[in-house]
């Protein structure tokens, strides 16, 4: 296995929503491993982190936006969130598979709507690709809770739930045109919408006033026409974030 070096910006993917951010500011360095769902050798990338909220305004990590609403049973959120899914090409580890076009990473207008209980929050959220990159779409069902330890030192956001990725999203990801299929000899694909559920534990711990440590472990399975796409070589893709924060 192949490990190279990279820097990026963590997907919201990877932060939890109910959530670390306040209205003071927190910024952190990671490092992320990812353990792709793609036939391409895994990376260790070096990322920043940005927590803020101040209940009209937010930043958490790959995600920007306000809220319309926000009290204490209901979260609405509207805004921009980075998707940093994609394939690159001279990653690969299959030989034909270099010769496929890169599938690049997007920008995404987002809204989402949080309905919050007892047992944790409900959430239902909607991202559409705004830089003509897949023209797709995807719909979330998540359940997130929160659990504190040791007089609030740590604090733990398990998540889990389901994604649907429409038919524009997959087949950008994950199809194979006919063009390219004559020029690489990798058969040709196309992908249909699917959903892959995932699950999600995100975890600060206070080491001192203002510095923590922040980790992250997420794992998404697979629709099955992901998993039948030439381009895969595993059934889940897993992320593992771990790093420092500063509290401003």
């Amino acid at each position: 296995m192949k490990i190279a070096l990279t820097c990026g910006i963590i997907t919201l993917s990877c932060l939890p929503i109910f959530s670390f951010a306040n209205e003071s500011l927190t910024v952190g360095a990671l490092a992320t491993f990812g353990a792709s769902d793609y036939a391409v050798d895994d990376k260790v990338s070096a990322v920043p982190l940005f927590l803020y909220d101040n209940g009209r305004i937010y930043a958490e990590g790959a995600e920007f936006g306000a809220y319309p609403l926000k009290n204490d049973k209901h979260w609405v959120r509207v805004g921009v969130s980075y998707d940093g899914r994609q394939f690159d090409p001279n990653d690969a580890k299959i030989a034909n598979l270099r010769h496929l076009d890169e599938r690049k990473s997007s920008i995404n207008a987002h809204a989402s709507y949080m309905y919050i209980t007892p047992i944790g929050g409900f959430e239902l959220k909607a991202t559409t690709d705004i830089l003509d990159k897949s023209d797709g779409q995807t719909l979330a069902l998540a359940h997130r809770s929160r659990f504190h330890f040791y007089g609030n030192k740590l604090i733990i956001y398990p998540k889990f739930g389901v994604t649907w990725h429409s038919d524009d999203y997959n087949n950008y990801y994950y199809g194979v045109s006919s063009a390219e299929s004559v020029r690489t000899g990798v058969r040709q694909y196309h992908a249909k919408s699917g959903i892959s559920p995932f699950v999600s534990v995100s975890a600060k711990y206070r080491l001192y006033d203002k510095v923590g440590i922040f980790a992250n472990q997420r794992v998404e399975w697979l629709s099955s026409t992901q998993k039948d796409s030439p381009l895969t070589d595993d059934n889940t893709k897993a992320t593992t974030s771990i790093g420092m924060t500063y509290d401003f």
